[in-house]
């Protein structure tokens, strides 16, 4: 029987920490294997040797990896009064710390993260005793790990020179570990507490084993599977913030489709992905960006792009993955959004093995006799997911975001304030703690580097309709109807050039002003502005409104007709629901809007009457998007009042009490 003092040597000389006594385990409830070891450090080792995430080597221009920025935040305050004041200083309260869960992550030669183990000097030599059966050594890059074959008692020790002890699970707990500790005057008997930890090593000479469908193929393909079990969990603890998981799950078809949309780098522009610097992505970001000088160089956010892509795809999730019905629903969606299965066809060698998708799941999930549940296609078929996306819906969404003259002329501001590859674009993505550094550092320079461009980028945006979530969801919702309605051949012109100087033509007309106005009214008044108290309405109704009018608008400006009654008149026939899909359900959805408007509290009116006022509004606005003189005596007016489509004036008003945020 080995003596355990005599096994354990501490090697002062060689950089390894000490060898580590643990218990062997792994996680294998499915084909794949995640290999696991256990062991306890006192509370001052712990706060010595462990690591926080948010400290993960890099400086403020270290161009890191969107996702490699996972859990970087720490909240200190919570730290701070919740966990070291709250609890862990309070007398009269028990303490308890569950496990918290390490990733021991391979540094290479510049001590940034290795996209894998690879060889490194070797450790120093083992006590003779673990030499020797029943004890087998693997060195895996900076790590060793010593198991005996005959039980689950085992050795870990690792080089920090080349290991970054990343604490996935429990960085909130560690954090207030190291603040309690940091403060001192704690007795013996506390620096001794037992802290249980789990060390995961994500190499097959570890243990891990991977089902072949969740291989990573990623540029780092240890950050793959750490973001899984990141998610995983988290999912279960505390909740994470919802851009932080839309960002990191791999697994959701929405969420790799946006990630087609975004930069990978801070800093970095990349064709045909949107810079991280027109994006609100850190600190609990919501759907609005237009909310104050901590949003100003945004032009979106990820829960609205998030909305944006769900939208987009429209995706039929079932509500019972055993249910046959819902499941085919849900498969036809995908092919409707995405046509996976042609995709597949189309890139055959990239997509080496892979059968169409209806079959994939019929053969594996709807057999008879060996059915199973479908929630959600697997890793392969959702890379396939986000390829296609890529190739069919990135091109119309980003042209919408870099060539909108709005967005554009906004974006060449944000880049001359440094907010796309500057100091304020690297300042805005680091932790808030790193941020108040930063301040400090900068000293008198933070009004000019700082506060002076996100107040005027601010102010940039309190006037413009495309500076609102409520209007951008709306403006991809009409952005997806053109599409996927448009006649190439009959256009002879590619969608994103007709689209973006349609679009551009509505800017210059100044349609989209937020106060404009149209016959002496609010324009947007019983679309999307509250019509007594004239503020902005955050309602899907409002959504639907908005892109209502803009789907109409659209349509008549291409329609060469020069009077709105003409065009209304044509959508009632079945030519006109064949030319122009989607415009009855626009019409209707407006319709009612401008009825209410009609009403503005003048309960005396008949249904007639306002049906008429509404009406008269509806050809005012259509008026607005006129492409033609009205001059073709061709076209006879049906109104029994003079359309606006040649007279309508807007002018912007100065009551900034008017608008609602």
């Amino acid at each position: 029987m080995t003596d355990i003092d005599d096994t354990l040597t501490t090697f002062d000389e060689v950089p390894y920490t000490e060898l580590r006594p643990l218990l062997c385990g792994s996680f294998s409830i499915s084909k794949s294997e995640i290999p696991y070891f256990q062991t306890i450090m006192t509370l001052e080792e712990v706060t010595k040797q462990l690591e926080l995430v948010e400290d993960l080597p890099s400086d403020l221009r270290s161009h890191w990896r969107l996702e490699e920025l996972f859990q970087r935040e720490i909240d200190w305050e919570r730290v701070n009064r919740e966990l070291v004041d709250g609890y862990l200083r309070r007398p009269d309260k028990l303490k308890f710390f569950n496990s918290l869960t390490v990733a021991l992550l391979p540094l290479d030669d510049t001590r940034k993260l290795d996209a894998a183990y690879n060889d490194t000097a070797p450790p120093p030599p083992l006590k003779d005793a673990l030499t020797r059966n029943p004890w087998s050594a693997t060195t895996i890059g900076g790590v060793q790990i010593v198991r005996s074959l005959t039980s689950l008692h085992g050795y870990l020790r690792w080089s920090p020179r080349r290991i970054f002890p990343a604490t996935i699970d429990g960085q909130h707990r560690l954090a207030a570990l190291k603040e309690l500790r940091r403060r001192g005057n704690l007795p013996t008997k506390a620096l001794e507490t037992g802290i249980s930890v789990l060390f995961l090593v994500l190499d097959a000479r570890a243990g891990l084993v991977l089902d072949e469908a969740h291989l990573p193929k990623d540029e780092n393909p240890i950050l793959t599977i750490v973001r899984e079990i990141f998610i995983d969990l988290n999912m279960n603890a505390k909740s994470v913030a919802r851009s932080r998981q839309i960002l990191l799950d791999d697994q959701g078809i929405e969420s790799r489709c946006l990630r087609q949309l975004l930069a990978p780098r801070v800093g970095e522009e990349v064709a045909n992905r949107l810079p991280l610097g027109l994006v609100h992505w850190q600190h609990n970001e919501s759907a609005k960006f237009n909310i104050g000088e901590k949003t100003g160089p945004f032009i979106t956010t990820v829960e609205l792009l998030n909305a944006i892509v769900r939208d987009t795809l429209d995706l039929k999730r079932p509500n019972d993955p055993n249910d046959e019905s819902q499941v085919r629903t849900f498969v036809d969606s995908i092919e409707a959004a995405l046509s996976v299965s042609d995709y597949i066809k189309g890139h055959e060698a990239r997509y080496v093995d892979l059968v169409p998708l209806r079959a994939y799941v019929d053969e594996h999930y709807l057999k008879e006799g060996f059915e199973k549940p479908f929630a959600n296609p697997t890793p392969p078929y959702i890379r396939v997911c986000a390829d296609s996306f890529a190739d069919t819906w990135r091109p119309v969404i980003l042209d919408v975001f870099l060539r909108f003259k709005p967005y554009a002329s906004f974006t060449a501001e944000v880049r001359s304030r440094g907010g796309i590859d500057g100091d304020l674009a690297y300042y805005l993505c680091l932790p808030e703690r790193a941020q108040k550094q930063k301040r400090e550092e900068w000293g008198d320079e933070v009004e000019t580097r700082l506060t002076r461009p996100l107040r005027e980028l601010d102010a940039m945006k309190k006037d413009d309709w495309p500076f609102y979530a409520v209007f951008q969801k709306a403006l991809f919702r009409a952005t997806k109807l053109a599409f996927l309605n448009y006649d190439v051949a009959r256009r002879n012109t590619p969608f994103g050039d007709t689209w973006i100087a349609f679009l551009n033509d509505m800017w210059d007309r100044k349609v989209f002003g937020l106060k404009a106005e149209c016959s002496g009214s609010y324009l947007w008044s019983g679309i999307s502005l509250n019509i007594v108290n004239p503020t902005v309405r955050w309602a899907d109704s409002s959504v639907q409104r908005i892109s209502g009018l803009i789907l109409l608008w659209w349509y008549y400006h291409g329609s060469l007709l020069a009077r709105p009654s003409a065009f209304l008149k044509k959508l009632d026939t079945v030519q006109g629901s064949e030319k122009f899909p989607g415009a009855k359900e626009a019409r209707r959805s407006v319709s009612t809007g401008l009825e209410q408007r009609a009403r503005g509290g003048q309960e005396e009116l008949s249904v007639t009457e306002v049906a008429d006022l509404a009406a008269k509004r509806l050809r005012e606005l259509l008026g607005l998007a006129s492409s033609k003189v009205s001059s073709d005596e061709s076209e006879p007016d049906l109104a029994t009042d003079s359309d606006m489509g040649s007279t309508a004036t807007l002018t912007e008003t100065s009551d900034d009490g008017l608008v609602g945020r």
